[in-house]
């Protein structure tokens, strides 16, 4: 597929965790839009180094950088215009947590009106609501697991930029027509078994794991780890054709892709199925896997 029907907003994964792919990526996007499937627009990178607020997936402390790295993370995004949305979904905090001092931190560099923050915790959304104003737009997690849909609208009622919806609800098109379209995001390749009853508890199992650093005591998923091909077997998985077939036609311009902890290559292969036109796919993936081959010497 070399379009998109309509202009359309990708949300990426892993600007921090997987950042030996995206700046090469960016730099393609930037100066080669040419590679680009039509119509295409990067509306953010999403993700965070380790840190307490973390959630949705675990990252180790070891992510966790320096104000002069994070200076030039912001710098560089700044340049291309690209939003850095930080996943700070983790479900368990307290109010003891909303001072730590990296996650603070982390704000202040970053709080130039540019950047984004998911949020999953009313408190820790409080709080740096209270704190920066409107200096961050603020979207709802899909980690909060909305399958219920009086409580799915009432969160699109809310003040959010965005709302990322649960996505057990992406193929209930009965449903989606109901919705004002334009505050919501659709995940497209989620690799969670549809309906999932553990997925709450796996949410809060990886926020306590989080909160401690402590990797051990996360329990073993049979879904995590799946990759592009194994995800499209999905119930909720939506193709690039879907989002022009369906989606599109129906308002929605905003989707968000999976995989801020996946294997590279697998998340190459995401990103080259969604964003790069198919004649171009080969050509960008050797360009991509050569940059980050030179980025780790």
């Amino acid at each position: 597929m070399e379009a998109y029907n309509e202009k359309i907003y990708f949300h990426l994964p892993g600007m921090f965790e997987q950042i030996i792919i995206y700046a090469p990526l960016l730099e393609l996007y930037h100066r080669k839009r040419e590679l680009f499937k039509d119509n295409v627009e990067i509306g953010s990178v999403y993700g965070a180094p380790g840190c307490i607020w973390n959630g949705g997936r675990f990252l180790f402390s070891s992510l966790m950088l320096d104000r002069e790295s994070l200076r030039k993370y912001r710098n560089n995004m700044n340049y291309y215009k690209i939003p850095i949305r930080f996943t700070f979904t983790n479900c368990l905090l307290e109010e003891k947590h909303l001072y730590d001092t990296y996650c603070n931190l982390l704000l202040e560099e970053f709080a130039n009106g540019n950047n984004e923050i998911i949020c999953n915790s009313e408190l820790l959304e409080t709080y740096i609501r209270n704190k920066y104003a409107d200096r961050y737009r603020y979207i709802s997690s899909t980690t909060k697991r909305l399958n219920n849909k009086e409580e799915q609208n009432k969160e699109l009622d809310k003040d959010y930029y965005l709302v990322v919806l649960d996505y057990d609800h992406n193929k209930d098109f009965d449903y989606l027509q109901t919705l004002d379209v334009s505050k919501v995001e659709l995940l497209c390749n989620p690799v969670c078994q549809s309906n999932c009853p553990r997925r709450m508890e796996h949410y809060k199992n990886i926020s306590e794991c989080q909160l401690n650093f402590s990797p051990d005591k996360l329990f073993y998923c049979p879904h995590a780890g799946k990759t592009l091909e194994e995800a499209k077997q999905g119930k909720n998985f939506i193709t690039p054709e879907e989002i022009n077939s369906c989606y599109i036609p129906m308002g929605f311009r905003h989707f968000k892709l999976e995989g801020r902890v996946s294997p590279e290559d697998d998340v190459i292969n995401i990103l080259m199925y969604y964003l790069i036109k198919d004649d171009k796919v080969e050509e960008v993936k050797h360009f991509l896997i050569e940059e980050m081959k030179q980025g780790l010497h």
